[in-house]
């Protein structure tokens, strides 16, 4: 009779199954989310228990006993697993990827060199307190040792000797147990000191009584960090942390200071650009159960959360958001809707302009609206100049037309100290650097040229001119989201700049005249485009026979019922098929058939290299 214990284990590799082992040795015991170290193909791996209690589908005799079981390391944490399991079965990737994502081998590195060095730490602690015990032992033995001399019959100097004498035992003695109780203590914790949290405005009542429904709040507002504050203050005053995620490294660290100010030594923030150190203590931070406020970009969302009581996605429209070069290919802002469900925990998303997927659960009342823009609309203006018609009539001075140089001379004839911004489409730098310096050769100190990624990232508030030279540049016709995208970079410079000039071939586009993006809206619906529908992209291996192979795939697809494209040739070799499937209940069931077909397909043809599946692609 085989009364082996058996278990399956998470490994950071691309298995489509967890493997199972048995625990060596009478009365050996591990819990879900233990850390434990199991030999792979030949490799040891610190690996996550998955389940206990397991009967074994295959022969028992070919199972593996697990390695190590007491490593050390900090188990994960059934919420932590709860989300694991949902973005594997959501982003059609492995929990192995997640798990890889969550603790790569730079933060397992730091785990590992941490344990090591608390082991060291904890053995010289035994050391000293022995020492100390066996010191304390000897001063004990010393005074009683005096006391009873003094006990007996002496001359007064003999006596004021042995008084002396006393004392001075009975000072170090106190001394030896003064420090033998602070090492009881362990004296290498260190308890973080924490500033003083400023008081501030009581919370928007639209956004607490909107966050008490228990559905995600969509926060459309162009000043939100001020609101991002007071709530974060409410939550902690209620004993509850928070996250604030951003799109990028470089807007975490522009809110740095700000909320360092407000939070002392429990911002903890959080992105790529730490070291895996630093990450590492933030993690232990977030574990320990002492209070914080993450400030973090997308790969936050993998912290080991306790008493989580909201999460902020600022900027929740952007790109940014979207991890598109490696599984889990997911999107930070849904999986932190997900994240702040497991947790239960307030989800608030906050934008000028939001996306519109954001904007249609909005509409279908999925998510609770509070729009804090006047009369919902930004109070910019923009003024487009059709360049072919200036060409035509007036000309061209290089990459500047004759209408926005006029009204760059008039903005700085204005104020001396005023500033303008200029956003280069498909110009060159030193292409409109010359240009300016040749027009405006005196003031060339006040322009600044930014491209189009620049300046999406950056806060253009400070100028009082932007102009964009060949807006063009702005829409892709591949890109069924560029549009969309256009638009909320151009609600965005509204909204920082009181006066944006458009220079553009195609001064009849829909979005150079839109307030709202209801007509996007409109028009995706009528195209059965997202957020209408969901999106698959099944990427194909760069090989010379991807035409071939992507054929036959997308026949295969469409016989088995999927809406499958032809293959679309990217930019870096490989090809794409678009699947898309209708917003429904079983969406999620359809995805992973969709992922079988192919999986049976790929071993079918005997495909070299990995399908790549990439859900809700931006």
């Amino acid at each position: 009779m085989d009364t082996r214990q058996y278990i399956k284990v998470i490994l950071p590799l691309r298995l489509e199954w967890e493997p199972c082992y048995y625990l060596p040795g009478a009365g050996t015991f591990v819990r879900t989310g233990d850390r434990i170290k199991v030999l792979f193909a030949r490799k040891w791996y610190i690996g996550v228990v998955a389940q206990t209690g397991v009967t074994p589908g295959i022969d028992p005799s070919k199972i593996a006993p697990a390695g190590e079981l007491d490593t050390g390391l900090s188990p994960v944490s059934s919420r932590e697993l709860e989300f694991w399991r949902f973005l594997s079965s959501y982003y059609l990737c492995t929990l192995g990827e997640v798990y890889k994502a969550a603790y790569p081998l730079p933060r397992l590195a730091s785990e590992e060199v941490q344990l090591r060095a608390a082991k060291r730490r904890e053995l010289l602690l035994e050391k000293e307190i022995a020492l100390w015990q066996n010191r304390i032992s000897k001063l004990e033995s010393r005074l009683e040792a005096k006391l009873s001399a003094l006990n007996s019959r002496h001359s007064e100097s003999v006596r004021s000797r042995l008084c002396a004498e006393r004392d001075k035992v009975a000072d170090e003695l106190a001394l030896a147990r003064a420090r033998l109780a602070s090492l009881g203590s362990n004296i290498f914790s260190s308890q973080a000191q924490y500033g003083t949290i400023l008081q501030a405005n009581t919370p928007d009542s639209l956004i607490t009584n909107a966050l008490k429904i228990n559905k995600p709040v969509l926060f459309k507002s162009t000043e939100r960090t001020g609101t991002y504050l007071s709530l974060i203050r409410e939550y902690l005053k209620r004993g509850k942390n928070a996250m604030l995620l951003v799109p990028e490294i470089s807007l975490a660290e522009s809110l740095r200071k700000e909320l360092e100010e407000a939070f002392g030594e429990m911002l903890l923030v959080h992105h790529s650009g730490a070291s895996a150190v630093r990450r590492r203590k933030i993690s232990d931070h977030v574990r320990s159960g002492e209070p914080y406020v993450v400030l973090g970009t997308r790969s936050s969302i993998f912290l080991p959360f306790c008493d989580l009581g909201i999460v902020i996605v600022d900027g929740e429209q952007s790109a940014f958001y979207k991890q598109s070069e490696c599984a889990p290919r997911y999107n930070a802002r849904d999986a932190a809707i997900v994240l702040a469900g497991i947790h239960g925990a307030g989800i608030l998303l906050g934008s000028s302009s939001p996306s519109l997927e954001s904007l249609l659960n909005a509409r279908t009342g999925r998510y609770t609206m509070v729009d804090k823009t006047v009369d919902g609309v930004r109070q910019g203006t923009a003024v487009t100049v059709d360049t072919g018609v200036e060409r035509k009539k007036n000309g061209m001075l290089g990459c500047i037309s004759k209408k926005l140089y006029k009204s760059i001379a008039d903005c700085l004839q204005a104020d001396t100290g005023n500033k303008v911004a200029i956003i280069r489409g498909f110009e060159k730098e030193e292409e409109a650097t010359a240009q300016l310096d040749a027009l405006f050769k005196e003031r060339k100190d006040c322009f600044h040229i930014f491209s189009i990624p620049e300046a999406q990232r950056c806060d253009l508030s400070d100028y009082q001119l932007i102009a964009i030279l060949s807006a063009d540049a702005l829409f892709k016709a591949e890109d069924f989201r560029s549009d969309e995208r256009a638009f909320q970079f151009l609600d965005k410079l509204r909204g920082e700049c009181g006066y944006v000039m458009i220079q553009t071939s195609g001064s009849g586009h829909q979005v150079f005249s839109m307030k709202s993006a209801e007509p996007l809206l409109e028009e995706r619906r009528r195209f059965a485009l997202p957020p209408y529908t969901r999106i698959v992209d099944v990427i194909l291996p760069a090989r010379g026979d991807a035409s071939v192979i992507g054929a036959e795939l997308s026949s295969k697809l469409r016989e088995d019922g999927f809406n499958a494209s032809d293959t679309i040739p990217r930019a870096d070799g490989k090809s794409v098929l678009r699947v898309v499937f209708k917003r429904e209940k079983d969406l999620n069931a359809k995805k992973i058939a969709l992922s079988a077909a192919i999986k049976a397909f790929s071993t079918g043809h005997k495909v070299q290299g990995n399908i790549i599946l990439d859900v809700d692609p931006l």
